[in-house]
């Protein structure tokens, strides 16, 4: 995404409420030659404030992303996300998707989904095109890369200290609320939370992203009726590691599949480990989880390279509420409002300005 651009336009048969739009869903649109509009249209306030997504054309991404040759900074299965330059010289992430009839309802439903958030630690969508096969998404960029590369990978050195790992538990812990209990009526259920869907921003802040498996409602059997059985076969959400053993089991989605997930990923702040070992194949779970439940001292399964960076006291409570939320029996899994509510009652992360605002 590369300087002078004029990536923000609005196309001229699309001026009307875009949120409505996504949420209508329906095929692809054409648009036509698109006006500029300023900067500041797009670019307002990050908190409840924040501007709807702008509808781009497809000349608008090649010319933001040098026709595709810009840095890439993110692969997935089924996608590409390249660096680009918006207005003003700001940068951000673009997502591009691969073409093909299913993918194209993957994107429709992320679209759909992320049209409708508005959170400060939920990544922000700040325009897409969906003139072509291939669906793009383009999101505010997160300079410091994900939270499973700064925990895991080769350049980690002391992964995150303490206190921000806290905060970062508390950030995602909120977004997880705000999908489950902010939106009204009907939850969003994100289906993916782990480490590598977790963005850090330029400031070690949270973004919660990657929302192709999200659902709005109960996914799965719950919504087939007929004896609880889903009407057709569909793909378990989720990553190994992460999974809800509940949904391997039932086929049904809820907002408590989140919270197991939530859970795995608080274990590996709280432990440093991956999800899944990578030279043994076991769980993080089936590793620590015994050790937990029995009593063991946290200090026990402590990430080393913590040293003796840490508060003891919010360490053993950081793993009571993980062995909470990944509870085999749902029903004994706290809410996410439970979950924030805990952070912020036992720990220090909502010490910072930012939070203790966005918390109020």
């Amino acid at each position: 995404m590369f300087s002078g651009c004029g990536l923000f336009t609005r196309s001229r048969r699309g001026r009307g409420d875009l949120r409505k739009r996504g949420e209508m869903g329906g095929a692809s649109s054409r648009v036509a030659p698109a006006e500029p509009v300023g900067v500041e249209d797009a670019e307002e306030q990050q908190s409840g404030a924040a501007a709807a997504a702008r509808q781009l054309a497809w000349a608008e991404v090649e010319a933001a992303t040098g026709g595709f040759s810009s840095r890439v900074v993110g692969r997935g299965g089924f996608s590409t996300v390249y660096l680009a330059s918006l207005p003003s010289s700001r940068l951000g992430a673009v997502k591009v998707s691969c073409s093909s009839e299913r993918l194209r309802l993957a994107f429709r439903r992320e679209l759909d989904v992320l049209l409708s958030l508005r959170h400060p630690h939920v990544v922000r969508l700040l325009g897409y095109c969906d003139e072509r096969d291939e669906g793009v998404l383009v999101f505010e960029y997160a300079p410091n890369g994900d939270l499973h590369e700064r925990l895991h990978g080769a350049g980690g050195g002391n992964g995150l200290p303490w206190a921000r790992r806290v905060a970062v538990a508390l950030q995602v812990a909120a977004a997880l609320e705000y999908l489950h209990e902010g939106r009204g009526d009907t939850p969003v259920i994100h289906g993916d939370v782990k480490a590598s869907n977790v963005l850090l921003d330029a400031d070690l802040n949270a973004k919660l992203c990657d929302f192709g498996f999200a659902h709005v409602g109960v996914a799965g059997a719950a919504a087939a009726g007929g004896g609880g059985r889903p009407s057709a076969p569909r793909a378990v959400m989720g990553s190994p590691g992460y999974v809800d053993p509940h949904l391997l089991r039932s086929g049904v989605a809820t907002e408590k599949s989140d919270v197991y997930s939530y859970g795995v990923l608080l274990l590996e702040l709280l432990t440093g480990k991956e999800a899944v070992c990578r030279d043994t194949g076991h769980r993080l779970t089936a590793a620590v989880g015994p050790r937990l439940a029995a009593g063991g001292e946290v200090s026990g399964v402590l990430d080393q390279r913590l040293g003796a960076d840490y508060d003891a006291a919010e360490a053993a409570a950081v793993a009571e509420l993980a062995m909470k939320c990944v509870s085999d029996r749902p029903e004994l899994r706290p809410s996410m409002a439970d979950v924030v509510r805990a952070l912020r009652e036992k720990t220090s992360a909502a010490g910072s300005k930012f939070d203790r605002k966005m918390m109020s």
